[in-house]
This record gives structure tokens, C-alpha cells and sequence, in this order.
């Protein structure tokens, strides 16, 4: 067993000691709090993924066992948070069960029991084995340590075994996944005209002479917008103003603070602990017992002693002060001479914390439920909040899965109002959020696709101003005459500017100019000397003449140009799993693992329900 007690300290989440968990009475306190959206028992799909319906039951069935490998393996239950993260792995299970191994099955991908065997002890160690199994002075991988630990399994605990036996059986779908990732990266085939141009993009440069006008040296009061014309503009230029669904809503808040009673109680009791400490016998066993401090007995030097009690006699009790929403005070215990210069003092502190009482709850409580039934709409809403002296906060587009609303956090109670009972001008029930009642109004809601226009107002009426803009300007210029982009500038007067710049290739910006990226590559179609029509780009409009460029001679060898841009097609890579689901995080390229969602057709209505 020496084996397993360095593993476990090696390993961490793979080996640890007996845990006794009750995961499903703590994942599924969620479920019992909204019995309603489930149908008092019935069975409800929760999502599509590759034409097949998955069931709550599926996916709760799927969270137990992850949060069982998270228990076993971490030695707690999951935190809050934690959990959360267990259900996305868990629906990233469901991904790679559903859509995944669709791919695996079409194309025969399998690993079969010689080949995991190998993988754990054979020839072809995984690197994960590899990782968990070295020696820790060298970072060599030890096959020994694997054998040995293998045959330690028979007397180790069955929580270790089902740990192990849970780790193996994640690396299955990593080699799966590696294999159909190596389907696409090993047959990457670029072309050495595909690779040239990336090379002759990179080192290809020009000169170029400009004259520019800035939209910004048109005063915006020249151009008139109606909203025909903005509603137009958003209808053909859709692409550009997709939105995710998202919704709004304004909200009060009724905070749980102690009332004057209950602040009126813990003093009282302060004056009573203050005095029982001063007699007390034991004034470590006292505070370990009365006070709310974690580490209520504390040992002080000369340079740290709190100042209360700098030059008191011992016993001394210090006046009770409030600090940070407690009340605190301290004790001179006793005074220790370690040698005649490092005297040690042993402290006693006395903290008291303020506490809401039960009555200042439901008072709270009634208040907040009185203001709710009161309000039936967003305008009663927004009279009462002000009649009542209550401040109105705003929190504007909230995804169907967010966590928190403004500042507020862990406020999923309101989300979930928000997108199974709410509708645009409905009042909420009184919500718990941390240690405070909330009571909210939805004000309004933006469907998954294009922008409201309300929504984009801003960026549409600057796109139609500047295209408005951009119209005068190049008609104002075509009608003068000019052969140089200095004599343009001359005739045109006010607001224009010239300037020389180099560029490579690859860039999307000119000096000078800003962003430009339809300037630069018209710019290494141009003739030396040739001049451009002015034209329109993202800040103003141009007009471009080249005064020089260079074009790269070939070279004999493109590979690592090739390199880049089979890279480049890849894309990122995406993280498709992760612990609990398994034991160290397994990547695709994201490009593939888009590809595969995008065909799976996946449908997520988990935000229904948590």
C-alpha cells in the first residue's frame, strides 16, 4: 500500500481514501425545487443532439455519475460552481456519445481491450499514464511504478478501484478522438500554390501615396437619417447584426440587514460577554466557545500587539468597538518572557457578529411580496419603486444561460423566471439571491437572429451617416481635376490630407488612415504610377497611387509555409472534455469540432430547467 500513499499524493485526482457521498440528494435539489417545469414527474426532453431526444433522465443519469467520479476522486462533494461545470461536462458527454461516436462508428474507429492494455502497460504508454507515473526527482516515466500499482489494486479500498477503473475508461474516447482528429491533420494536404501564396503575402511590400478624408471632417449635422432608411440598412446587411437570444430587466432590491432590534440584541450581549470574559478562568476555553472569530486565541509579539493594548496590565479587557460589521474586542491573557528581548503575548478576541433575526426576515419578506402583488405591470412597477424610495436597476441582455444579473451572483432563480414565466412588461415573485429579496421586471427581449434595431441604433445610424457621407465625398472629388493625390487634396479644401506609407502584404491597416485592408490589397493590383478612383473605405475615402512595389522571387523550398497554413485551416483547439467527464482535458481542432456540432443539429434547452 506505500505505492498507493505516494499516488495519491502524485496523482491527486486519481487515488483517494473512502468518501461517503450523497450526490443524489445534492444535484437533485435543483430538480425538486422546480418539480413544476418537469411535470410533477413526467420525463421532459431537455435537448436534441444528432436527431436524438435527450430525456431529463438522460442527462441527470449523466450528471450523478460525473458528480460520483468528481466525489471519489476529490474527496467532497461539489461546490456550486463545481456542480455547474459537472452538468456542462455532462452535456459534453452526451455531444461525444450522440454526435461523436456517430463519426467513430461511419468510419470504424474503435479501441479494443489489447489496444487500452497496451495503452496502460504495453508498449504504447498513453501520455497520460506517462504523466501520472514518473518519477518525481526526474520526470522519467517508470513502466515499474505502473505494474506495481496495478497489483495493489486488489487490496486497495473499492473507492480507489472504482477511481482507477473510471480513469481507464477515459482514456478510450481521448484515443478515439486522436485518431478521427488525425483522419483531417494527417491528410492536411497543402499546395505549393496554396503555400507560395502565403509566403509571397508575408514578404510582398508597397509604397503607396495617399489622399484621404476622414468621415469625422463632415460635420454629422449635413446628413439627415430617417428610420426607413435605418430599418433598410439593418434588413441588407443582416449578417452583420446577428444577435444571440437575449432579455432585459429592471429590478429592486430588499436587502437582508439587521434591524435596529437585532443590532439592539447583540450589543446586549456583547455587554454581558465583555463582562464574563473579564472573570473568566479560562480565557482561551471562553472565546473557543463564545466567539465568532475562527482563531480566537492569538499569540502577539511587541511589534504586532493590537494598539488597545500596548501598556495594559494583564486581564485588561478592551472596549468593545464595530469592525467590519462585527463586534470585537480583546483580552490581555497573559504575557510570556521567552528570553529578556521575543516576550509573547497570549490574547483572548471576543468577535460578535450582527445576525438578521427571523422577524426581520419575514418583515423583509412581506415587504417584497407586498411590493410584488402590487405591481402587475412595468409602469405600477416603476411608480411603487419610486414612491417607496426604491432604486431601480437596470441589467440588459442576459443570455439563457448566465449565472449572474448585474452585480448579483449565483442569481440563476431570476434567469430561469426570466425565460420560462416571464414576457415583456410581466412582474416577478420574490426572488432569494445571496443574502438579499429581489423583485425584477422584464422590459424587454431580443430573438435569436437579427438586431432590434433599438438595440444596434447606434452603430446602424453611424454605418448610414458615414455611407451618406462617403457618397458626398467622392462625388465632391470625382468632379475635380487632379493627377496627383496632392492636387486632389488642394482642390478638395478642408478635411483632406495626404501621406506616403508602407505596407506588407498581410497588413490591414495604413499609417495615418487606420484600418484599411481593401486599400492595401487594391493597392498590389495597381500598376507603379497608376492612381485609383476614390473609394470608400471604414473611416473615410481614399484615393490611392503606387509608387512602388515588390513582389518576392520564388524560392525553392515553401514547407514551412505550407506548415502555416495547414495550421491556419485547423484553426484553435477546442477543449470537447474535461474532469469529471475525464481526467485531463482532451482537444480537437475547433474547426473540427464545429463542424461536427454544426452537422449534429444540436438543440440545448438545459436553460429551461437549471
Amino acid at each position: 500500500m506505500a505505492l498507493i500513499g505516494i499516488l495519491r499524493n502524485k496523482m491527486g485526482k486519481i487515488v483517494v481514501g473512502a468518501i461517503m457521498v450523497t450526490m443524489v440528494a445534492f444535484i437533485g435539489t435543483d430538480l425538486i425545487g422546480n418539480s413544476t417545469l418537469f411535470g410533477d414527474g413526467d420525463n421532459p426532453a431537455i435537448g436534441e443532439i444528432a436527431g436524438s431526444s435527450i430525456t431529463n433522465a438522460q442527462f441527470q443519469n449523466k450528471v450523478d455519475e460525473l458528480s460520483y467520479n468528481f466525489a471519489i476522486n476529490s474527496g467532497r462533494n461539489p461546490l456550486q460552481q463545481e456542480t455547474d461545470q459537472i452538468r456542462n461536462q455532462a452535456w459534453n458527454a452526451l455531444i461525444l456519445e450522440e454526435a461523436y461516436d456517430e463519426q467513430f462508428d461511419q468510419l470504424g474507429i474503435t479501441v479494443t481491450n489489447t489496444e487500452l492494455v497496451d495503452m496502460v502497460q504495453g508498449s504504447n504508454i498513453s501520455p497520460q499514464i506517462r504523466q501520472f507515473f514518473a518519477n518525481p526527482q526526474t520526470g522519467e516515466f517508470q513502466k515499474e511504478n505502473v505494474t506495481a500499482f496495478l497489483g495493489s489494486l486488489q487490496q486497495a479500498q473499492p473507492q480507489q478501484r472504482d477511481s482507477w477503473i473510471a480513469f481507464e475508461r477515459s482514456l478510450v474516447p481521448s484515443r478515439k478522438i486522436e485518431k478521427y482528429a488525425n483522419l483531417f491533420t494527417k491528410t492536411n494536404y497543402v499546395t505549393k500554390y496554396e503555400a507560395k501564396d502565403e509566403y509571397v503575402s508575408q514578404n510582398a511590400t508597397s509604397t503607396i501615396d495617399y489622399m484621404y478624408v476622414p468621415f469625422l471632417s463632415v460635420s454629422d449635422s449635413t446628413v439627415s437619417i430617417s428610420d426607413s432608411e435605418l430599418q433598410a440598412y439593418l434588413k441588407s446587411h443582416k449578417s452583420e447584426f446577428q444577435r444571440e437570444e437575449t432579455r432585459s430587466l429592471s429590478y429592486v432590491i430588499f436587502d437582508l440587514a439587521p434591524s435596529s432590534a437585532d443590532s439592539a440584541i447583540v450589543a446586549d450581549e456583547v455587554v454581558d460577554l465583555k463582562l464574563s470574559l473579564s472573570n473568566a478562568a479560562n480565557d482561551s476555553s471562553f472565546v473557543n466557545i463564545n466567539s465568532d472569530d475562527p482563531y480566537p486565541y492569538i499569540t502577539y509579539t511587541d511589534d504586532n500587539l493590537p494598539s488597545v493594548l500596548v501598556e495594559q496590565e494583564m486581564g485588561f479587557v478592551s472596549e468593545p468597538e464595530i469592525v467590519n460589521g462585527s463586534y470585537e474586542f480583546y483580552k490581555l491573557s497573559r504575557r510570556d518572557e521567552i528570553t529578556s528581548d521575543s516576550v509573547l503575548y497570549r490574547v483572548a478576541k471576543m468577535k460578535k457578529e450582527f445576525f438578521v433575526s427571523d422577524e426581520t426576515i419575514n418583515e423583509t419578506y412581506r415587504q417584497a411580496d407586498l411590493f410584488a402583488a402590487s405591481a402587475g405591470n412595468i409602469e405600477e412597477f416603476n411608480r411603487l419603486a419610486s414612491e417607496q424610495g426604491l432604486t431601480v436597476r437596470e441589467a440588459n441582455r442576459i443570455g439563457k444561460n448566465a449565472q449572474r444579473v448585474g452585480p448579483m451572483i449565483e442569481a440563476r432563480s431570476l434567469v430561469l423566471w426570466l425565460y420560462n414565466d416571464a414576457s415583456t412588461g410581466a412582474v416577478s415573485d420574490v426572488r432569494e439571491v445571496g443574502d438579499r429579496y429581489v423583485v425584477a421586471a422584464m422590459t424587454s427581449e431580443q430573438e435569436e437572429g437579427v438586431a432590434n434595431l433599438d438595440e444596434v441604433r447606434n452603430q446602424v445610424e453611424r454605418k448610414v451617416r458615414n455611407q451618406k457621407k462617403a457618397e458626398s465625398i467622392i462625388s465632391k472629388l470625382n468632379g475635380l481635376d487632379g493627377s496627383d493625390v496632392e492636387s486632389l487634396a488642394i482642390a478638395y479644401g478642408d478635411g483632406a490630407k495626404t501621406g506616403t506609407a508602407d505596407f506588407q502584404m498581410f497588413s490591414n491597416s495604413i499609417t495615418g488612415v487606420g484600418y484599411a485592408p481593401e486599400a492595401i490589397g487594391l493597392s498590389f493590383a495597381l500598376e507603379e504610377e497608376e492612381i485609383t478612383q476614390a473609394f470608400y473605405i471604414q473611416d473615410g475615402v481614399i484615393v490611392v497611387k503606387l509608387s512602388a512595389k515588390d513582389i518576392p522571387a520564388d524560392v525553392d523550398d515553401y514547407s514551412s509555409f505550407a506548415l502555416q497554413v495547414s495550421r491556419q485551416r485547423l484553426g484553435q483547439n477546442a477543449i470537447v472534455s474535461d474532469f469529471p467527464l475525464s481526467y485531463f482535458r482532451i482537444f480537437v481542432p475547433r474547426k473540427i469540432d464545429d463542424a461536427i456540432k454544426e452537422f449534429a443539429d444540436i438543440e440545448d434547452m438545459r436553460y429551461k430547467f437549471f
